[in-house]
């Protein structure tokens, strides 16, 4: 009997840590999508049509190439109302959704690596990113440093 216990303790004890590794989510090394970006000042809404998604809305004055933050594959690429193009693409469950872009540089179906251009702006406009695991938002803010500070 004490043998049986010990053999299961033992196996316990050993399928602990691998079963505490399968629980844990990939951390995600991400880069900012614009040299020397800034984050404007948020704008006011006119109405509120739900909650506020997490995002990060960044411009820079320098710098019209925007950037894929990690390396994956082009999943949509659609124009908006506003003549803008929208750009997701997703690396494993994470998706990642970029607005604004002037001109798109990528295709359906393309894989990117980290650091690959996605898009052009013009000096002085206005990116959003929204990044998600599957379908649960994430804050970008949390989760890259751009050097971001209010203009």
């Amino acid at each position: 009997m004490q043998k049986r216990l010990l053999i299961v303790l033992i196996a316990a004890i050993g399928f602990i840590p691998v079963s505490i590794l399968a629980q844990q989510k990939d951390s995600l090394k991400l880069i900012c999508p614009l040299n020397e970006a800034s984050e404007p000042p948020a704008e006011k809404q006119a109405y509120n049509i739900g909650a506020e998604q997490p995002k990060i809305v960044l411009m820079s004055a320098s710098d019209t190439t925007v950037k894929a933050c990690i390396s994956g594959t082009v999943t949509t690429i659609l124009k908006d109302d506003d003549g803008k193009w929208e750009v997701m693409f997703n690396n494993k469950d994470y998706y990642f959704y970029y607005s604004g872009l002037g001109k798109v540089k990528v295709s359906k179906g393309q894989k990117l690596q980290q650091g690959d251009a996605i898009g052009i702006i013009k000096r002085g406009d206005k990116i959003e990113l929204m990044i998600y695991d599957f379908e649960t938002p994430l804050d970008p803010k949390k989760m890259m440093n751009c050097g971001t500070k209010n203009q």
